[in-house]
């Protein structure tokens, strides 16, 4: 089920359009200001956004600016009086998909959300065309990602744990919120817990919840996000961070489906899926007794690995294309394109803070060009001075880089695991345990 989120503050309208695109098949969200509709973005991640532009605590066109600038793919139509067409119509230009005046009839409604499904329709077929996936935030043309994306669609039927793990910022949040979509959850709740942002203490109220006087500052009993989520997904970001004490009762909890409120002994059970990520090698931290081993065995029934950008070289000009239209509207910019010149130097970089560094590049960049083309001498210094040769040279390779590497390189010019364990001159076996070790595909 698609999903709507409506920013308004007239309550007529927003009863009007709730039936309306309920009646559509939307699964629908309201919001009765600026920043009421904010806070619900990242949680709902909408199709669709209904955005008036007269609100009673902030301007419309922020509120439209906040939503380009967050990075999902959501089509944004602006509510507007008569008045202020003209200020429609650069939001338009900033990237809202069209405008609605009020009062407007069904007919308008109707002919708008044609107009969309079919934009929606040409989207696809170009990127199928250009070998392109674009979904959820998700860009990419590489094989290997496309593999990936295959897998975690088919993981996302079950109800299986899946750990998602790769280097930060290569899109394991936006991976997992994926697969909740495309998942039969999908029109409940998708809960995230940043375990490596709290205290022992505080991460397992957030978690399971706590009742007053469970400890200092409990003023009140609180439902923890395992509650919140009933019937949806829990994502639990940066899995590794987690305090031992706590692995301890989220192990029980996968077992058993039973968890403890701090301070109340009673057993509640709740009904979600749980999808994991880690930036960190758990294995290691098993072998170190950092780690339980058994939580660790729990939650890796199906590992998705994501590459970081500098092994996607593809997608470098790709992403690098669509994050530049985008900022160029969010910051009310001329920029049409990035240069030949300043698009090698970005494909030279190599992007230890993966697509995530990228993003933030080409804003700084965008918001620094005085022209309609980004340059060379728009990038960050450290990118426009890149060396990949001297880079090279700075650092030998170990022998397990070595072996990993020409291990991929034997994997991909040959047609089957078999025949790739011939030509390597071991057993299939210990193939299938040296591409788990170097998360090969």
């Amino acid at each position: 089920m698609k999903r709507a989120l409506i920013i308004d503050d007239d309550k007529n309208i927003l009863t009007t359009l709730e039936v309306y695109l309920e009646d559509k098949g939307f699964d629908v969200i309201t919001a009765g200001s600026g920043e009421a509709g904010i806070n619900h973005l990242r949680g709902v991640m909408p199709d669709l956004v209904l955005l008036d532009m007269k609100l009673p605590d902030r301007d419309g066109l922020d509120v439209l600016k906040e939503i380009m600038a967050s990075g999902i793919k959501t089509q944004v139509l602006i509510i507007t009086a008569y008045a202020t067409i003209e200020t429609a119509v650069s939001a338009v230009k900033m990237g809202a998909f069209d405008y609605l005046p009020k009062p407007f009839v069904p007919d308008q409604l109707d002919l708008i959300l044609e107009k969309l499904k079919r934009f929606h329709h040409m989207e696809v077929q170009i990127a199928t065309l250009k070998g392109i996936f674009s979904e959820g935030g998700i860009l990419t043309r590489n094989h290997r990602m496309r593999k990936i994306l295959q897998t975690a669609r088919q993981a996302a039927d079950s109800e299986a744990i899946v750990l998602v793990s790769g280097e930060s910022g290569t899109g394991k949040g936006l991976l997992a919120r994926l697969i909740h979509d495309w998942s039969p959850r999908k029109g409940k709740a998708f809960v995230t817990v940043d375990c490596a942002a709290l205290q022992e203490n505080l991460l397992e109220s957030d978690l399971f919840g706590h009742i007053k006087g469970a400890f200092t500052g409990a003023l009140r009993d609180k439902e923890g996000k395992l509650k919140l989520a009933e019937g949806g997904t829990v994502f639990l970001d940066e899995v590794s961070e987690i305090p031992a004490a706590v692995q301890g009762k989220l192990l029980r909890f996968i077992q058993h489906r039973e968890y403890e409120r701090l301070g109340d002994p009673n057993p509640h059970t709740v009904d979600v899926r749980i999808i994991a990520a880690t930036n960190k090698d758990l294995e290691e931290m098993v072998r170190d007794g950092r780690f339980r081993e058994d939580l660790y065995f729990r939650l890796n029934v199906l590992e998705l690995f994501l590459p970081p950008l500098r092994e996607r070289p593809e997608d470098v000009t790709l992403l690098a294309d669509h994050y530049l239209k985008q900022s160029s509207r969010i910051n009310e910019k001329t920029v049409r394109r990035i240069s030949d010149d300043a698009s090698h130097h970005l494909q030279c970089y190599t992007w230890p803070g993966n697509v995530r560094e990228l993003i933030n590049t080409i804003e700084r960049s965008v918001i620094m060009t005085q022209g309609t083309e980004l340059s060379a001498d728009d990038l960050p210094p450290h990118i426009a001075k890149f060396n990949p040769v001297a880079a090279g040279e700075s650092s030998l390779k170990s022998l397990e880089e070595i072996e990993k590497d020409h291990i991929q390189s034997v994997i991909s010019h040959t047609p089957s695991l078999d025949e790739a364990a011939k030509v390597l001159g071991i057993d299939p076996a210990t193939l299938w345990r040296k591409r788990k070790k170097y998360q090969l595909d």
